[in-house]
């Protein structure tokens, strides 16, 4: 809880200053800000500038009851500089988003993680380098001077001598908890990253790498040896990488031999654009695009679906605000969480256009240089997650709007 927190004394400095910062109804910059606007009926209404156009709102409202947390961008003002951020040195490490975030202006905690460590379900993208590629679920995108949200792609290849073989996957195991189903060809890269390459559902031939340059977005390296029908797990050392194929794309292991040169390259795509992403996180489920209802077409299980605390994020295409939520809940009478459809009316009051629901529950966190904003609702506090999306900071000029 934030009272016990040791950065307390920095939070309740932080929201002193919230307290005289803004008014319900006053202005943010040239331009009124829309979460203001939005919460003008709040019963409660505090706010504080993070950085020119970047504005921290907390409004709690009776009838919810809600806690409800943003951070609004305006894109006219400041042009976001965006970090997914994940634990070093393996997928399934973990640790709080207030450790992930260090000094930057924003953060939340981002993707749904496997337990019991903290390998997230969806892609995970840093600085253009691909850590654990696309699922089967919609991913939040960001190309440097635009974003999306929506379905991503693989766009990778390894070669020998020419020999070409398309990559659909890397880091990511072909099983029922990752969210992720292979082609009936495919070829998965996995590095020292992953905790191990997995058996597959059904026998999978490996082929094995030294590693002598590069990293998942391109390198090379020769073939160590060929493993035949893969049935156990292998860990992989640093300096090694690992090809796993099934199906058709067994024909291209059995090319190889030791000491074969290899070059391999990945980046990851918007499912319906071209430019190549930068930062990266997974979320689930998509509740607008193009400013229409998706939530309503999209399976969700009933109890996922009711009231718990939400971590999202959603922007407008017609103003270019950027907003950051976290709502708290399971605190009852203060906060007692939103429905996914509750979710969805939120951004709409916004004037959002487009959002992507986060991972929630006691996962749900909302920090500013390092200061936890809002209340997790679990009781050791803040919990460790498996990645975390940032706002690192602002450029002075804009670059461009979002879309």
């Amino acid at each position: 809880m934030i009272g016990k927190s040791p950065q307390a004394g920095a939070l309740l400095s932080l929201l002193a200053l919230a307290a005289t910062a803004c008014a319900p109804g006053a202005r943010s910059g040239p331009e009124a800000s829309a979460a203001l606007r939005a919460f003008a009926a709040a019963d409660s209404l505090h706010s504080q500038p993070l950085g020119p156009g970047v504005l921290y709102i907390r409004a709690w409202e009776r009838a919810g009851p809600w806690a409800i947390h943003v951070v609004e961008v305006d894109t006219a003002r400041c042009a976001p500089r965006w970090s997914a951020r994940k634990p070093a040195g393996s997928l399934d490490g973990r640790a709080r988003t207030s450790t992930l975030a260090g000094d930057a202006l924003a953060a939340v905690n981002a993707d749904f993680f496997q337990l019991p460590g903290g390998t997230p379900v969806g892609p995970q993208v840093t600085g253009g380098r691909v850590l654990i590629g696309p699922g089967d679920r919609p991913a939040w995108l960001w190309g440097g001077r635009a974003f999306t949200a929506g379905a991503a792609r693989l766009d990778g290849s390894v070669s020998a001598a020419g020999d070409s073989l398309p990559l659909v996957q890397v880091n990511r195991a072909a099983a029922s908890t990752s969210s992720y189903h292979p082609p009936p060809r495919g070829a998965t890269m996995f590095t020292s990253l992953a905790p191990a390459v997995p058996p597959a559902d059904s026998a999978a031939d490996v082929v094995f790498i030294a590693v002598t340059a590069g990293d998942e977005r391109a390198g090379t390296g020769q073939v160590l040896r060929v493993l035949r029908a893969q049935t156990d797990t292998v860990r992989l050392p640093a300096g090694m990488a690992a090809i796993q194929l099934w199906g058709e794309a067994r024909a291209w292991a059995a090319r190889r031999t030791a000491g074969d040169p290899l070059q391999w390259h990945t980046r990851l795509l918007p499912g319906s654009g071209d430019w190549p992403t930068l930062e990266a996180v997974g979320g689930f489920p998509l509740l607008l695009h193009d400013d229409k209802d998706v939530l309503a077409g999209t399976t969700v299980t009933p109890s996922f679906a009711q009231r718990h605390p939400r971590t999202a994020i959603g922007w407008s295409s017609r103003s270019g605000r950027v907003f950051l939520v976290a709502v708290d809940g399971r605190q009852s009478p203060y906060s007692d969480g939103m429905t996914l459809t509750e979710l969805l009316d939120l951004f709409r009051r916004l004037g959002a256009t487009e959002a992507l629901n986060l991972d929630g529950g006691g996962s749900t966190t909302i920090v500013s240089r390092g200061v936890v904003l809002n209340r997790p609702s679990d009781r050791e506090g803040e919990r460790a997650v498996g990645n975390a999306l940032l706002l690192a900071g602002c450029d002075a000029r804009p670059t461009g709007r979002n879309r």
